[in-house]
């Protein structure tokens, strides 16, 4: 070995050395960190509609894009996903949060421990409000769900079955329940004129 350095030379024996220990560093230069969910604060703005997120019940979610270090915020899980689902933001999304649900009360999701959209459990169809109206109420844990769908209605969804077409459904639910509210309030009217 000796006799083989002696060859190398100083010179070769400094390259040697370079490509051991880049070849060394390589792999901690790859790891990347995951970011952690943040605070939203009060007065902060959603960023897809604008409006101020704590001054409405349901879950919030925010999202990390690749190459910004800043979270983008949303007043609603539906607001989140029709952003993050939009062809132009979905390659740049690189991580995404969503409020447990069930570690605070619905009016104070302010309080609201964050957890990995991608592992979440979201209900839909439940009678509940959020901020832009219908909302996906997520929960990391199953039980959870069920006993959030026991009391207020609704179905799982995972992750990946939320898409646009879901989210323009959620839409017609609304319209329908508030046309359903409509036709009961005439027919309670109506009831009590005669």
């Amino acid at each position: 070995m000796i006799n083989q350095l002696n060859r190398l030379g100083l010179g070769g024996l400094i390259l040697l050395s370079c490509v051991l220990l880049y070849g060394c560093s390589e792999p901690a230069a790859e790891i990347k960190k995951v970011p952690e969910a943040v605070m939203i604060h009060h007065g902060e703005e959603c960023d897809l509609c604008g409006m101020l997120i704590n001054q409405f019940s349901g879950p919030k979610g925010q999202l990390f894009e690749r190459g910004r270090d800043t979270a983008k915020k949303f007043c609603s899980t539906r607001d989140l996903f029709a952003y993050a689902l939009q062809p132009e933001h979905q390659h740049r999304v690189n991580h995404i949060y969503v409020h447990d649900v069930a570690s605070a009360p619905w009016d104070n999701q302010s309080d609201a421990v964050y957890v990995d959209a991608k592992s979440a459990l979201f209900v839909i169809g439940h009678k509940l409000q959020g901020a832009m109206g219908a909302t996906l109420a997520s929960f990391a844990e199953r039980k959870e769900a069920d006993a959030f769908i026991e009391r207020n209605g609704g179905r799982i969804v995972m992750f990946e079955d939320i898409d646009l077409t879901l989210l323009t459904g959620m839409n017609k639910q609304v319209f329908e329940l508030d046309d359903q509210a409509f036709k009961d309030m005439n027919h309670h009217q109506q009831k009590h004129s005669h």
